[in-house]
């Protein structure tokens, strides 16, 4: 028997993905797909050394946290019209613009829980969805820019 050995270098996160259904039925879909956020994100500590001390382990438990939460539309047609690879690029889109990063196993989970919605919304008679919560709790090496600190460092590059 071989065992192999898969070396993952990206951090664990934590995903949740639940849709909301509306209390009553009604024959006209919204457009759009609400989608609110919950987006934690912890950083990394700064590694001091090679060493793997007590203080270094203790540093991973005590991780900075922010926690952000967003909501955002997206064309029903635009999310879920396309075929698996088209969703998977729909992530990569997402996620660039909630700022977290694209981690292997963020885009999976949510490729495969937009498909879900998909086969969904393809049962005729399905419940109608209201809006749908995401939690994505991750480790970053620095925290995401707020806009406003965009805005702010562009206005001064303007001057």
């Amino acid at each position: 028997m071989v065992w192999f050995a898969y070396c993952d270098d990206e951090p664990d996160s934590f995903i949740s993905f639940d849709p909301v259904f509306t209390d009553t039925q009604h024959n006209i879909k919204n457009p759009n797909f609400v989608f609110d956020f919950v987006l934690v994100y912890r950083r990394a500590p700064e590694p001091e050394s090679d060493s793997d001390s007590d203080e270094d382990l203790e540093d991973l438990c005590n991780l900075e946290t922010r926690i952000v939460r967003q909501t955002h539309e997206f064309d029903r047609e635009w999310l879920i019209g396309g075929d698996r690879e088209q969703i998977k690029a729909n992530v990569f889109q997402i996620l660039e613009m909630i700022q977290v990063p694209s981690y292997s196993d963020i885009v999976h989970t949510l490729t495969i829980d937009i498909l879900d919605l998909k086969k969904h919304e393809s049962v005729p008679d399905s419940g109608e969805i209201e809006r749908i919560r995401v939690e994505i709790d991750t480790i970053v090496p620095r925290f995401p820019v707020d806009n406003d600190e965009v805005d702010m460092a562009h206005m001064e590059l303007e001057l």
